[in-house]
C-alpha cells in the first residue's frame, strides 16, 4: 500500500510557465498552502488537501499503434506551492513519468471508473478528464506509473548523447577550476575505468538521506541498468546511501564555501571541471596498483542558490533542475540542518559528462602547463605521480584566466577535445 494516498487531479490543460507544469485548478475548490515568504522554506502540504496531479495526453507520435489514444503518462506527488508571478508553480516531492508504451491507458473501462457519471462510454476530449481520483483507482494509476518510471532514464539517456557532441567551435571564456571528487583510496567501492576508456563515475557514501542509494546508480552507456549489475562482485551494500554529487542528469553539484574556499568567485560562464580517481576494472576486479587521475566532465555555472538564503525557496521552485542535487534533497528533508551554508551550481547546456576519461598525468599537466596556487611548475620529485597530483589538486581552486593567459586555456581545451574526439 502506498502511504498518504489522498486526492488526484487529471489536469485538462497542463502549461509550461518557468520550468513549471501549471494546471487549471480554478473552480475545483483545491486549498493551496499560503504565498511563501522569501526567507522560509518551503511548506509541505497538509494531509486533506491535493495529493497528485497526473498527467494526460493523446498520442500523436510515430508509432500507429497507440495514435489517438489517451494516456495517462505521468504524475506529480506535490510536495510545496507557492504563487510566482501570479500562478500557482508546483514542485513535486516525487515525480514520474512513462514511456508511452508502459503508459497508463484510459481505457474505456478506466474512464467509467475516473468519471462513473460521464455521458459518454469513452474519454473522447481531453478537457473532460479534468475530473478528482481517489482512494484504489489512484493507488492503481501511481503504482503503475512507478512500475515504469523512466524519468532518470530520459535525463541519463540526454546526457549521454550530449558527451559525444562538441558543445563549443572556438576556446571559450570561462575560468577554469578543478575539483578533486568521488571515492577514493579509504572509500570501499572504487571509480571503475574499462579497457575502452569508458568509466562509471561512483560516489562517496552519505550518513544522511541525500536520496540515492548504491542501487539506484545506473549504467552511463546503458541508462536502464542498474550499475550494481557491471560492477561484481560488490564492495558494498546496494541499500548504502550515497552522496550523488555532481550529478551529471541535470548537471548540479553542490559545496561549502568554507569547505572549498577556492571557489567562492566561481560565477557564471566559469567552468568547473570534475578530476576523479579511477581504477582500472578487468575480470570482474579492480587493478588497485595502476589507479589514475581523469578528468570526467565539467559544468560552465549557469545559476547558483545558496543554502538557506532569501530567495532559495523561489530559486527551487523556479529551477527544477536543482531537484536531483544531493544538498538540495538532504536540505529539503528539513530534519538535516549541516547543508546550511552550501551553494549548489547548475550547470548550463554546454555541461558535459565525459564519454571516455581524460588521462591527467604529468604529460598533460606539463603540456598545459599547470601551475601551482603560487605560479610555479608541479614538483614531481617528491613523491609518487598519482600522490603529487592528488597533493596538487586537494585544494579546488581556479587554475586558468583565459583572459590573462589565453595558450594554456587553448591547450587545456584542445586535449579535452581531442581526447573525446569531437571535431
Amino acid at each position: 500500500m502506498l502511504p498518504q494516498l489522498h486526492n488526484g487531479l487529471i489536469p485538462a490543460v497542463a502549461q509550461s510557465v518557468n520550468g513549471f507544469h501549471r494546471a487549471e485548478l480554478r473552480d475545483l475548490n483545491i486549498q493551496l498552502l499560503r504565498p511563501m515568504q522569501p526567507d522560509k522554506r518551503p511548506r509541505r502540504r497538509h494531509n486533506d488537501e491535493l495529493s497528485h496531479i497526473l498527467f494526460v495526453t493523446r498520442y500523436y507520435g510515430k508509432n500507429p499503434q497507440f495514435e489517438v489514444r489517451p494516456f495517462i503518462v505521468g504524475y506529480y506527488e506535490i510536495g510545496w506551492t507557492t504563487t510566482v508571478n501570479g500562478a500557482t508553480a508546483i514542485r513535486p516531492k516525487k515525480l514520474s513519468f512513462a514511456r508511452i508504451e508502459d503508459a497508463y491507458e484510459i481505457t474505456p473501462e478506466r474512464w467509467i471508473r475516473i468519471n462513473p457519471d460521464s455521458e459518454t462510454s469513452e474519454l473522447e476530449n481531453l478537457r473532460q478528464a479534468t475530473q478528482r481520483v481517489r482512494g484504489n483507482l489512484l493507488e492503481d494509476i501511481v503504482t503503475h506509473l512507478d512500475a515504469h518510471d523512466a524519468t532518470s532514464d530520459f535525463q541519463l539517456e540526454v546526457a549521454r548523447l550530449k558527451a559525444k557532441t562538441k558543445p563549443f567551435q572556438s576556446v571559450p571564456q570561462g575560468r577554469i577550476f578543478i575539483i578533486n571528487v568521488g571515492a577514493n583510496t579509504v572509500h570501499r567501492q572504487q571509480s571503475p575505468l574499462f579497457d575502452d576508456g569508458t568509466f562509471e563515475f561512483v560516489p562517496i557514501t552519505a550518513s544522511a538521506d541525500d536520496g540515492f542509494t548504491f542501487a539506484d546508480l545506473r549504467q552511463f552507456d546503458a541508462p536502464d541498468i542498474p550499475l550494481t549489475e557491471r560492477l561484481i562482485p560488490l564492495k558494498i551494500s546496494p541499500d548504502t546511501k550515497v552522496h550523488n554529487d555532481p550529478e551529471f542528469a541535470t548537471f548540479t553539484y553542490g559545496d561549502s564555501p568554507i569547505v572549498k574556499p577556492g571557489l567562492q568567485s566561481m560565477t557564471r560562464g566559469d567552468f568547473l571541471f570534475f578530476l576523479v580517481r579511477l581504477v582500472p576494472y578487468r575480470n570482474q576486479g579492480y587493478v588497485t596498483d595502476e589507479a589514475l587521475f581523469a578528468l570526467i566532465g565539467y559544468l560552465e555555472i549557469d545559476e547558483q542558490i545558496s543554502l538557506p538564503s532569501d530567495d532559495a525557496v523561489d530559486r527551487l521552485l523556479t529551477s527544477p533542475a536543482f531537484n536531483r542535487n544531493a544538498h538540495v534533497i538532504r536540505w529539503l528533508n528539513d530534519h538535516v540542518p549541516d547543508v546550511d551554508g552550501y551553494v549548489v551550481y547548475k550547470g548550463s547546456t554546454n555541461s558535459r559528462r565525459f564519454h571516455t576519461a581524460v588521462k591527467f598525468d604529468q604529460e598533460f599537466v606539463e603540456d598545459i602547463p599547470l601551475l601551482t596556487a603560487a605560479g610555479s611548475p608541479w614538483n614531481w620529485e617528491t613523491s609518487t605521480q598519482i600522490g603529487r597530483i592528488g597533493s596538487y589538486t586537494r585544494t579546488a581552486r581556479l587554475h586558468i584566466d583565459p583572459s590573462t593567459d589565453p595558450d594554456r586555456a587553448g591547450r587545456f581545451w584542445t586535449h579535452i577535445w581531442e581526447s573525446q574526439q569531437w571535431s
